[in-house]
């Protein structure tokens, strides 16, 4: 794959905010929509390594980066969909990077926007690795859109 070939994936994971995700004032307390953007970036993860694998290799997947930036505030039961977006890279660059852009379903706006990075560390030496795994890379690269 060269640089002209890289393509984007695309994924909706549909959320529905719970009653104990909500703050005082009865709002989604900004906290779990990080946990929403893991939920999502996880879900392409298995795609390329199963949690068996994880722990036979003794790799991990490590948050090096998070942001979000709140546009609209969002209630208990409101549909949610989270649109999260990766650029398939043809070389491993030592970071995954996944965008994220929550909308509510009915409203059509949206309510954050985000972007996190993942570094791949060995859970034994603590280093970060710099080469994935051929079995785990050729899946990556094998990655395509499902929405």
């Amino acid at each position: 794959m060269n640089n002209s070939e890289t393509r984007l994936i695309k994924r909706k994971t549909r959320i529905t905010p719970k009653l104990y995700e909500l703050d005082m004032q009865g709002v989604v307390y900004n906290g779990h929509y990080f946990k929403w953007f893991d939920q999502a970036r996880f879900e392409i993860i298995l795609e390329m390594i199963s949690i068996e694998e994880i722990l036979e290799t003794g790799l991990t997947f490590m948050i090096a980066e998070n942001h979000c930036e709140y546009k609209n505030y969002v209630s208990y039961g409101e549909p949610l969909i989270l649109h999260t977006t990766h650029r398939i890279q043809p070389v491993y660059q030592g970071r995954i990077r996944f965008d994220h852009s929550l909308m509510h379903e009915k409203k059509k706006t949206e309510i954050a926007c985000g972007y996190s990075s993942l570094v791949v560390v060995n859970q034994k030496t603590k280093q970060l690795i710099k080469q994935l795994p051929e079995f785990i890379w050729q899946r990556y690269l094998n990655l395509h859109s499902k929405v």
